[in-house]
């Protein structure tokens, strides 16, 4: 494995707790203060919704330039961006109660993240050797996935006893602190990317290779691929920004224990998961197959709880949101074989294009959902009636039971880049 200098390895721990920090900011806010946000700013349950789709389309906005600017210019010179955009966006929804301004911020905020997961991403895929790069994702994932594990039920809470503002205000000043020290360590290291999608960064640039990368892309080998991927993003963070926390509440009468140990089980899987991987010869295909016929059960269990009485429907909580943790748990590995569908040089686009249309997804689902709590909502009650879940969980297995055939019938790449012979 390459040695990398101290300032490198300094770069990589900032942006991390960073992107931590945003992935905290996604699940905490609206997820986990939702009917907090309503009456604090007297708006509807679609228009709280709103404020996750702002911050999904942020993402989608960002993520269609993003990662072709990543792949050619390298990291470097992309990853203070994110760190801007971030801090700006999170200040914006902290600060200001008029909804436009809010959902402005979360979208700024969605932008910033999108931008940090990319560029450490590339940091991994290029300053390592790549066949460990399943196991080094789980490094970065510790930061991720311990970010959203923070904004499940500790920022509950936390907005138990301190405003949602407040313990923003909080994490936006970490935010801040690290990207200061993101910028000192650049200041420190001041020398080329490794590689950028022409292998090295020549002296006269060319235009980005759009169409061969959109010929890969449409191939239906990663169609598959990048379907058994986004069905995951699309399911759990839909969950865990939108209607999982309702669910416990409105249908199960119960708090977001549930949630915060699901969030423990996705962050184990996600550290650990890659280097199983890695260990059984990089093989893919075993560990896509069984995430997304987990997905799918947990969204099935899910469903037939909302038909239970109360102490049942707890238990099937439970084990709903466990499935969908330990399914969602392999996308560390989904994302590995994703990047082996294609050529190198389109790496980061490549998983740009993955989260895109995931995004897409989550945006309609929480629009969907938004609207649901508002016409099926329970008497003098900010609480949604069983037939939303319902409906919403309906619309989880449509997307869950595809990406579970199509694990089936795609080719196992065993860490290799396949895109050659597909």
């Amino acid at each position: 494995m390459k040695k990398l200098p101290l300032s490198t390895i300094l770069i990589f721990f900032f942006a991390a707790v960073v992107y931590a920090v945003g992935a905290a900011t996604r699940a905490g806010v609206p997820g986990m203060v939702f009917d907090s946000i309503r009456e604090s700013l007297g708006i509807t349950a679609a228009q709280t919704s709103g404020i996750s789709s702002a911050g999904v389309f942020g993402c989608i906005a960002f993520l269609g330039v993003s990662g072709m600017l990543i792949d050619r210019f390298g990291w470097r010179k992309v990853i203070l961006a994110g760190v801007v955009l971030q801090v700006a966006g999170e200040w914006l929804l902290y600060t200001f109660t008029s909804l436009p301004v809010v959902y402005a911020g979360a979208f700024v905020n969605g932008g910033g993240r999108t931008i940090g997961y990319l560029t450490i991403l590339k940091f991994l895929d290029t300053e390592f050797d790549r066949k460990y790069f399943s196991v080094l994702i789980g490094v970065f994932y510790i930061f991720s996935y311990g970010g959203t594990l923070l904004g499940s039920s500790p920022f509950e809470s936390l907005a138990t006893d301190h405003s949602w503002q407040t313990v923003l205000r909080w994490a936006n000043h970490l935010t801040t602190a690290c990207g200061v020290a993101v910028a000192l360590c650049m200041l420190a290291s001041a020398r080329p990317d490794r590689e950028t999608a022409a292998g090295t960064i020549p002296k006269r640039r060319e235009p980005f290779p759009w169409k061969e990368l959109l010929g890969q892309l449409k191939k239906p080998q990663c169609v598959a691929v990048f379907s058994c991927a986004a069905a995951g993003i699309v399911i759990y963070w839909s969950c865990l920004s939108v209607f999982g926390k309702k669910y416990l509440s409105d249908v199960c009468g119960a708090d977001a224990s549930a949630i915060g140990t699901m969030n423990t089980l996705v962050m184990i899987e996600m550290i650990f998961a890659g280097s199983v991987s890695f260990l059984c010869g990089n093989r893919r295909k075993v560990f896509q197959t069984i995430g997304c016929t987990m997905l799918a059960a947990g969204c099935a269990v899910l469903f037939a709880g909302t038909l239970l009485p109360g102490g049942t429907a707890r238990a099937a909580a439970w084990a709903g949101f466990l499935l969908l943790g330990a399914g969602y748990g392999f996308t560390c590995i989904q994302i590995s074989a994703c990047r082996e569908f294609v050529p190198a040089t389109f790496a980061a686009s490549a998983i740009a294009f993955v989260n895109f249309c995931a995004n897409i997804l989550i945006i309609a689902l929480s629009q969907v959902s938004g609207w649901l709590f508002d016409r099926f909502k329970a008497a003098d009650s900010l609480a949604a009636s069983p037939t939303a879940f319902r409906l919403i969980l309906a619309i989880c297995l449509v997307i869950a039971v595809p990406a579970a055939l199509a694990a089936f019938f795609l080719r196992d790449s065993r860490g290799r880049n396949i895109s050659a012979e597909l």
